[in-house]
């Protein structure tokens, strides 16, 4: 990917051959508490609404630079 490209999300999901049921799972784990599905369907469509944390966890699960995903509208 060249430098300065963001992706969406569901993109960086998708890149990581992840299901949204996987993508849930992995955060669960990351974070030690029950992540679900709709919340990931929830932040794929309003990716302005992820808190820092999760967007730490998205990076890390999804094997990306944080500054590669794009998290605004």
């Amino acid at each position: 990917m060249p430098k300065g490209t963001k992706i969406s999300l569901k993109a960086a999901r998708t890149n990581a051959n992840m299901t949204q049921e996987d993508a849930a799972n992995a955060l669960s784990k990351y974070f030690g508490m029950k992540i679900s599905r709709q919340r990931i369907m929830e932040y794929e469509k309003h990716p302005a609404t992820v808190p820092p944390g999760f967007g730490h966890g998205f990076a890390t699960i999804y094997r990306l630079p944080i500054d590669a995903i794009n998290f605004a509208s």
